[in-house]
Protein backbone atom coordinates (compact mmCIF):
# COMPACT_ATOMS: atom_id res chain seq x y z
CA UNK A 1 0.00 0.00 0.00
CA UNK A 2 2.85 2.40 0.84
CA UNK A 3 4.39 2.01 -2.62
CA UNK A 4 1.28 3.15 -4.50
CA UNK A 5 1.57 6.54 -2.78
CA UNK A 6 5.26 6.89 -3.50
CA UNK A 7 4.70 8.33 -6.99
CA UNK A 8 2.03 10.77 -5.81
CA UNK A 9 3.83 11.69 -2.60
CA UNK A 10 7.61 11.41 -3.15
CA UNK A 11 8.24 12.50 0.42
CA UNK A 12 7.37 8.92 1.41
CA UNK A 13 11.06 8.17 0.78
CA UNK A 14 11.78 10.37 3.78
CA UNK A 15 10.21 7.79 6.02
CA UNK A 16 12.81 5.22 5.02
CA UNK A 17 15.67 7.37 6.37
CA UNK A 18 14.57 7.30 10.01
CA UNK A 19 16.46 4.10 11.00
CA UNK A 20 19.79 5.58 9.89
CA UNK A 21 19.34 8.53 12.17
CA UNK A 22 18.24 6.40 15.08
CA UNK A 23 21.67 4.74 14.96
CA UNK A 24 23.18 8.17 15.57
CA UNK A 25 20.81 8.67 18.48
CA UNK A 26 21.93 5.44 20.12
CA UNK A 27 25.57 6.46 19.68
CA UNK A 28 25.10 9.81 21.37
CA UNK A 29 23.20 8.22 24.24
CA UNK A 30 26.02 5.68 24.64
CA UNK A 31 28.64 8.40 24.79
CA UNK A 32 26.69 10.66 27.13
CA UNK A 33 28.27 9.18 30.24
CA UNK A 34 31.86 8.96 29.00
CA UNK A 35 33.02 12.58 29.32
CA UNK A 36 35.73 13.55 31.79
CA UNK A 37 35.56 17.31 31.77
CA UNK A 38 32.83 19.91 31.81
CA UNK A 39 33.18 20.83 28.13
CA UNK A 40 32.68 17.22 27.07
CA UNK A 41 29.77 16.77 29.47
CA UNK A 42 28.13 19.91 28.07
CA UNK A 43 28.67 18.64 24.52
CA UNK A 44 27.20 15.23 25.34
CA UNK A 45 24.19 16.80 27.05
CA UNK A 46 23.53 19.10 24.10
CA UNK A 47 23.94 16.25 21.61
CA UNK A 48 21.57 14.12 23.68
CA UNK A 49 18.97 16.93 23.67
CA UNK A 50 19.43 17.37 19.93
CA UNK A 51 19.10 13.63 19.36
CA UNK A 52 15.96 13.39 21.44
CA UNK A 53 14.31 16.24 19.53
CA UNK A 54 15.43 14.93 16.14
CA UNK A 55 14.12 11.46 16.98
CA UNK A 56 10.78 13.01 17.87
CA UNK A 57 10.77 14.95 14.58
CA UNK A 58 11.57 11.80 12.61
CA UNK A 59 8.78 9.94 14.39
CA UNK A 60 6.37 12.70 13.46
CA UNK A 61 7.54 12.47 9.87
CA UNK A 62 7.17 8.70 9.77
CA UNK A 63 3.65 8.92 11.22
CA UNK A 64 2.36 10.88 8.22
CA UNK A 65 -0.30 8.98 6.32
CA UNK A 66 0.45 9.69 2.63
CA UNK A 67 -3.22 9.14 1.74
CA UNK A 68 -4.37 11.78 4.21
CA UNK A 69 -5.79 15.03 2.91
CA UNK A 70 -3.41 16.84 5.25
CA UNK A 71 -0.29 14.86 4.28
CA UNK A 72 1.40 17.78 2.53
CA UNK A 73 0.75 20.18 5.41
CA UNK A 74 2.04 17.59 7.87
CA UNK A 75 5.15 17.04 5.74
CA UNK A 76 5.90 20.75 5.56
CA UNK A 77 5.40 21.18 9.29
CA UNK A 78 7.64 18.17 10.06
CA UNK A 79 10.34 19.47 7.71
CA UNK A 80 10.21 22.90 9.36
CA UNK A 81 10.64 21.25 12.74
CA UNK A 82 13.58 19.16 11.45
CA UNK A 83 15.21 22.27 10.01
CA UNK A 84 14.85 24.02 13.37
CA UNK A 85 16.25 21.00 15.21
CA UNK A 86 19.22 20.73 12.84
CA UNK A 87 19.81 24.45 13.36
CA UNK A 88 20.28 23.66 17.05
CA UNK A 89 22.89 21.07 16.04
CA UNK A 90 24.85 23.73 14.18
CA UNK A 91 24.94 25.89 17.33
CA UNK A 92 26.39 23.22 19.62
CA UNK A 93 29.94 24.02 20.70
CA UNK A 94 32.09 21.14 19.47
CA UNK A 95 34.98 20.19 21.78
CA UNK A 96 38.48 19.78 20.38
CA UNK A 97 38.21 15.98 20.58
CA UNK A 98 35.45 16.09 17.96
CA UNK A 99 36.58 19.10 15.91
CA UNK A 100 36.24 17.04 12.74
CA UNK A 101 32.44 17.08 12.99
CA UNK A 102 31.99 20.82 13.36
CA UNK A 103 31.83 21.55 9.64
CA UNK A 104 29.75 18.43 9.05
CA UNK A 105 27.19 19.60 11.63
CA UNK A 106 27.02 23.00 9.91
CA UNK A 107 26.49 21.31 6.54
CA UNK A 108 23.79 19.02 7.95
CA UNK A 109 21.88 22.02 9.27
CA UNK A 110 22.26 23.88 5.99
CA UNK A 111 21.07 20.93 3.91
CA UNK A 112 18.06 20.31 6.15
CA UNK A 113 17.07 23.99 6.01
CA UNK A 114 17.36 23.90 2.22
CA UNK A 115 15.31 20.68 2.07
CA UNK A 116 12.51 22.26 4.11
CA UNK A 117 12.54 25.38 1.97
CA UNK A 118 12.47 23.38 -1.25
CA UNK A 119 9.61 21.19 -0.06
CA UNK A 120 7.61 24.35 0.63
CA UNK A 121 8.44 25.52 -2.87
CA UNK A 122 7.60 22.13 -4.40
CA UNK A 123 4.11 22.14 -2.90
CA UNK A 124 3.44 25.89 -3.19
CA UNK A 125 -0.05 27.07 -4.13
CA UNK A 126 -1.47 23.54 -4.17
CA UNK A 127 0.70 22.57 -7.12
CA UNK A 128 3.47 20.00 -7.21
CA UNK A 129 6.87 20.73 -8.75
CA UNK A 130 8.53 17.33 -9.13
CA UNK A 131 12.02 18.66 -9.96
CA UNK A 132 11.99 20.85 -6.87
CA UNK A 133 10.80 17.94 -4.71
CA UNK A 134 13.62 15.77 -6.07
CA UNK A 135 16.15 18.46 -5.15
CA UNK A 136 14.55 18.76 -1.71
CA UNK A 137 14.89 15.00 -1.23
CA UNK A 138 18.57 15.17 -2.25
CA UNK A 139 19.21 17.88 0.34
CA UNK A 140 17.37 15.85 2.98
CA UNK A 141 19.48 12.79 2.11
CA UNK A 142 22.67 14.86 2.38
CA UNK A 143 21.67 16.10 5.83
CA UNK A 144 20.88 12.59 7.04
CA UNK A 145 24.14 11.25 5.54
CA UNK A 146 26.04 13.85 7.54
CA UNK A 147 24.23 12.71 10.67
CA UNK A 148 25.41 9.19 9.87
CA UNK A 149 28.98 10.50 9.58
CA UNK A 150 28.72 12.32 12.92
CA UNK A 151 27.41 9.12 14.49
CA UNK A 152 30.34 7.14 13.11
CA UNK A 153 32.87 9.70 14.36
CA UNK A 154 31.29 9.77 17.83
CA UNK A 155 31.53 5.98 17.91
CA UNK A 156 35.23 6.16 17.02
CA UNK A 157 34.69 4.66 13.58
CA UNK A 158 36.01 5.85 10.23
CA UNK A 159 33.15 7.25 8.12
CA UNK A 160 32.40 5.02 5.14
CA UNK A 161 30.37 7.34 2.90
CA UNK A 162 31.89 8.01 -0.51
CA UNK A 163 31.30 11.75 -0.21
CA UNK A 164 33.50 11.96 2.89
CA UNK A 165 37.21 12.76 2.69
CA UNK A 166 39.24 11.50 5.62
CA UNK A 167 42.14 13.68 6.78
CA UNK A 168 44.25 12.48 9.66
CA UNK A 169 46.60 14.50 11.81
CA UNK A 170 49.84 13.13 13.20
CA UNK A 171 49.91 12.70 16.94
CA UNK A 172 51.50 15.62 18.74
CA UNK A 173 54.96 15.21 20.24
CA UNK A 174 53.51 15.36 23.74
CA UNK A 175 51.25 12.40 23.00
CA UNK A 176 54.05 10.27 21.54
CA UNK A 177 56.71 10.82 24.19
CA UNK A 178 56.78 8.41 27.17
Amino acid sequence: MFMKYRKKYPFCRLLCRVPAFLAAAVCVLFLSGCGKDQELEQFYAEMEDFTRQAEQDFQTLSAIDPSSETAVEELLSAMDSLAQTFSILSQITIPEEFASIEEIAQEAASYMAEAASLYHEAYADGAYAENTAVTAQENYDRAVMRMDVISQVLQGEMPTEEAVTITTQPASLEETQP
